[in-house]
């Protein structure tokens, strides 16, 4: 690497670093119905003292502290360091990986900065904040207009009318609104929240956004979708198990599923309710709904919080899906090119088109 890319990956850390530790307020802050501005200022979950600039230094202060508050004295939750560290060396990769791709760098840096709130929140509270799902897709969609406007190849309308983000985000909620109908279909109970279907829309627009040109559009959704669903295969009964013993040493009661037995009419119109959820997604409802409710909520009309968290609680073997979507788009970012023409090559050795620079 020359001193140029030293002093880029560098700087692409602490950038990293220090988004990491504002994605910590937007982690304990967002899901809770409170205001990324009011107060301005940080402050300690435990005793609510406001935070010096003593306390705020990415990665040192957790260290220099103690992992401790120093007003409390009250243990500091170590996802406050990890989150920092993660999100500084995920700016990093993508610098690495994609240092010749200014545009794909710059959007996928935002829509990263997006997914580790994103992970954190669902594996807390089993919730994804629309906020986040929204701005995702709109960086998706941003990313692939840019390029459009631009004349960037690999970014014409699709059709002459299509851009390629909006096929990309519908695949997305093919892929895993398909899920979440068929396991209602087979369970008669929700397999996947209406979060994780948003979130893949988001995913599906982004990763049309980086296809590499000359490809079709579509070629990285299969190999992102193996991802996501291998990476909760391997990790999900795992944590099935620690959730459920932890449950067990606490003497949580048990959820007690719905008795199985002959359908209702009610149970019917579900199937229908799951199809119009899908549609709600498909065709950018929650987008309405939201500004709807924030222009209510201007107007002084309450407006339902974010999450409550006593509304709903998780039976022991359910687990978030969308940090397995987080880890399998990452993972499809970094190597899902090379994996898919590894793939292709032996599938169709007569037929294949490898990518530019395979």
């Amino acid at each position: 690497m020359t001193v140029q890319n030293w002093f880029w990956s560098v700087t692409t850390f602490l950038l990293g670093i220090c988004i990491g530790s504002f994605l910590n307020v937007v982690i304990w802050r967002l899901p809770r119905n409170g205001s990324l501005t009011k107060p301005q200022w940080s402050y300690c979950p435990s005793c609510g003292h406001q935070l010096s600039a003593l306390d705020l230094f990415p990665l040192l202060s957790y260290l220099i502290c103690g992992r401790k508050c120093r007003y409390c004295k009250k243990p500091i939750s170590s996802r406050y360091f990890w989150v920092e560290l993660i999100t500084g060396i995920l700016f990093l990769v993508v610098y690495l990986r994609f240092r010749e791709e200014p545009a794909n760098a710059i959007a996928l840096t935002a829509f990263i900065a997006l997914l580790v709130p994103m992970y954190c929140i669902d594996m807390e509270l089993f919730e994804i904040p629309p906020q986040l799902n929204i701005l995702a897709f709109i960086v998706a969609f941003a990313r692939d207009m840019y390029g459009f406007a631009t004349h960037e190849p690999g970014h014409a309308l699709l059709y002459g009318w299509l851009p390629a983000s909006l096929l990309g985000g519908a695949a997305g909620i093919a892929v895993f609104g398909s899920v979440r109908v068929l396991g209602w279909v087979w369970k008669r109970q929700e397999a996947m929240g209406l979060g994780d279907v948003l979130l893949a829309r988001a995913m599906g627009a982004m990763l049309v956004s980086i296809t590499p040109v000359g490809m079709s559009v579509l070629r990285l959704i299969p190999i992102w979708a193996i991802l996501c669903c291998g990476s909760g295969a391997i990790v999900g009964p795992a944590m099935i198990y620690l959730r459920g013993k932890r449950a067990k040493s606490a003497n949580v009661p048990q959820v007690q599923p719905e008795s199985e037995g002959e359908s209702t009419p009610e149970e019917e119109s579900n199937l229908l309710m799951e199809l119009r959820w899908i549609g709600y997604v498909l065709w950018f409802e929650d987008i309405l709904d939201y500004f709807r409710d924030k222009l209510a909520a201007r107007h002084g009309v309450d407006v339902k919080p974010t999450i409550d968290e006593d509304a709903w609680v998780p039976a022991p073997s359910a687990i978030p899906f969308g940090p397995f979507m987080v880890v399998g788009f990452l993972a499809a970012m970094l190597v899902g090119e090379p994996f898919t023409a590894m793939y292709l090559a032996y599938a169709f050795p007569k037929q294949v088109v490898l990518s530019p620079g395979s």
